[in-house]
């Protein structure tokens, strides 16, 4: 039996670190996928920048607050959207600095959380995985690892030792040797 549940140990622990190693990779390709997003909002938000000068406009937030009071509906959605263009341009922006500033677990930690579903998904439907070569990125996949396989057999061991003290009470009682 316990040779079964080392084997299982060492599956389970590789298993771990080949997945542990993918996050550096997957913060690669999810940091190309929101710059090339990046760039075509900041085109687009560049094309309302000079459409408020042209205009006379001194900045696009003036522009925006004049077209949201228009009594015409389409106005006012097309100027939402602008609005919404710009909020997303922010946005970007927060991922970008995350994923190229962020260590290991930030990196995870923003690509996984459940606002970046939507993106996670498309992200990994062009990903392949691989190999970090960044020396900082095994060290990182290697710890997450090691803690994750301690703490998914933290129950069996708790189990184990619990079930030996047991045993041990039961035929060496206290105060017989």
């Amino acid at each position: 039996m316990t040779l079964f549940v080392r084997v299982l140990d060492k599956i389970l622990f590789a298993t771990l670190l080949l997945v542990a190693l993918q996050v550096p990779i997957l913060a690669d390709h999810y940091r190309q996928y929101l710059t090339g997003y990046y760039d075509a909002t900041a085109a687009q938000v560049e094309e309302y920048k000079a459409l408020s000068v042209r205009h006379g406009y001194t900045h696009l937030e003036d522009m925006l607050a004049e077209l949201e009071k228009s009594s015409n509906p389409v106005v006012r959605d097309d100027t939402q959207n602008k609005v919404n263009t710009l909020a997303m341009l922010k946005e970007l922006n927060e991922g970008i600095r995350v994923l190229n500033r962020g260590h290991y677990y930030q990196q995870a930690w923003y690509m996984l959380s459940p606002s970046q579903n939507e993106t996670l998904r498309r992200v990994l439907d062009n990903f392949h995985p691989s190999i970090p070569l960044s020396p900082e990125a095994v060290v990182f996949s290697l710890i997450s690892a090691i803690i994750i396989n301690v703490i998914m057999w933290a129950p069996y061991w708790t189990a184990v030792k619990l079930k030996q003290w047991r045993h041990n009470r039961k035929y060496h009682p206290a105060g017989t040797t």
